[in-house]
């Protein structure tokens, strides 16, 4: 009786691993469906590497990098915002939170995370602007986070 115990509890086992690995075999060949995702930076450095000059157009082109796919069908919309607030003297002078006297805003852009093409970001500069030094402030929003920075461009006269 004992024998015939162990003989049953071998082959129940033996059909379990069977159904088992047919069962994993099965799943694997179901993939499921992915999209492409695309995160949102700035800026190009040429964008902050050069001297502008009052009356002319502050061009910030954000750029797009691909970041792991999503499972999610629904594109996670992006809201980028550009500001800029001078003019100081020196970078030392910006860097001291004294308050601006200009603060110029670019119009809020809105695109997502599915679009592979790269954003600008638009501010006419017055005719009349002051040189120095303008404090550059970025913003990447999505729905439940933000993520910004800031750099320096220089205006001259």
């Amino acid at each position: 009786m004992i024998r015939t115990v162990i003989r049953r509890l071998a082959l129940l086992a033996g059909c379990l691993g069977t159904l088992a690995l047919s069962a994993g075999c099965g799943a694997s060949n179901t993939s499921a469906v992915t999209y492409a995702r695309y995160q949102v930076t700035c800026c190009e450095s040429g964008d902050i590497n050069q001297l502008y000059q009052p009356g002319e157009v502050f061009v910030l082109h954000w750029m797009v990098v691909p970041v792991s796919p999503t499972s999610s069908s629904v594109p996670t919309t992006l809201t980028l915002t550009v500001t800029l607030q001078g003019p100081y003297s020196s970078v030392t002078g910006l860097k001291s939170s004294a308050p601006a006297t200009y603060t110029l805003r670019a119009p809020r852009v809105t695109t997502n995370d599915r679009s592979t093409t790269a954003p600008t970001s638009s501010v006419q500069l017055p005719a009349g602007l002051p040189s120095g030094y303008y404090n550059l402030e970025f913003a990447i929003a999505a729905p439940e986070s933000i993520a910004s920075g800031a750099s320096v461009i220089q205006v001259g006269g």
